[in-house]
């Protein structure tokens, strides 16, 4: 089957700006989301519709579908990510152990990221969008650390580190390398 996000024949993401080169496309959505970045993200709201809310604010200058869940299947190497069928129900079912998990407020620097990474490794594992996850989690991320009064800078962590964390917790389950990058952006790593 045809990926529908893409332009017929090409791996170039269909985008507003009409873009069909995916470089000239990376460049543009890089400073459009870096601008988002530097700026107040919408009020965090600890729900699969906030988590999807805070996705649309990030990429709506860039894409139709943001915010949208994605509707077709999505793999890095052979290991693929939740099917679409069930993104609705994981995220729902995600949310309600994030907001029922009283470690996110621990003062407990260890407890606090524990906790964290594996919710960040569930959230990559769901993979919800068909572009920006990381991104997406990264902001919210920030909101949940500033929600719980927790000191918080990512800019700490090379993004190197963020991709290999992401693909250790997809690939083996393991939440170590999430819980080091968040100690490390609270300044405790």
């Amino acid at each position: 089957m045809a990926d529908p996000y893409v332009y017929p024949g090409s791996t170039v993401l269909k985008n507003k700006l009409d873009i069909r080169d995916v470089e000239q496309l990376a460049a543009i959505e890089r400073a459009i989301t870096t601008a988002k970045f530097l700026s107040p993200p919408p009020a965090l709201d600890v729900t699969a519709d906030g988590y999807r809310s805070l996705h649309r604010y990030i990429f709506e200058d860039v894409y139709d579908w943001a915010g949208d869940y994605r509707s077709v299947n999505i793999a890095k190497g052979n290991s693929f990510f939740c099917a679409p069928q069930f993104i609705a129900k994981q995220m729902n079912e995600r949310f309600d152990v994030i907001r029922a998990d009283d470690r996110i407020l621990s003062r407990d620097s260890g407890t606090f990221a524990e906790s964290l990474a594996e919710h960040v490794s569930e959230l990559n594992a769901i993979h919800p969008f068909r572009e920006g996850n990381g991104r997406t989690l990264q902001i919210w991320l920030q909101q949940m650390a500033d929600a719980a009064g927790v000191p918080f800078e990512l800019t700490r962590v090379p993004p190197q580190g963020w991709i290999n964390a992401s693909i250790t917790s997809f690939a083996v389950g393991d939440t170590k390398p999430f819980e080091t990058i968040i100690l490390r952006a609270i300044g405790k790593g």
